[in-house]
């Protein structure tokens, strides 16, 4: 016999139906050498987001990143780092 457990709170981010609109700021910051993702936030807002952007730009800057890319994203992230050992030529 198939059970649920329909009491069971879902996370919003999770839910089939959510609209991509409910989701918050993320900034997606790419970096070509070391071949990285990373995603900052939650941010409430994109006006917020912005402002936060230059602290963590300037970070990997400072760690010698290189080719770094920059997208605003309303979206829940399921992992905030993602490298890679291999680099895209």
């Amino acid at each position: 016999m198939l059970t649920t457990n329909l009491n069971r709170p879902r996370a919003p981010w999770r839910s089939p139906w959510i609209r991509q609109s409910q989701f918050l700021w993320w900034l997606e910051i790419k970096t070509a050498k070391p071949y990285c993702t990373y995603y900052f936030g939650p941010f409430a807002n994109s006006l917020e987001a912005r402002r936060n952007m230059s602290g963590y730009v300037e970070d990997l800057v400072a760690e010698q990143a290189e080719g770094i890319t920059i997208k605003l994203k309303q979206c829940q992230p399921e992992e905030l780092t993602f490298s890679s050992d291999s680099e895209l030529d």
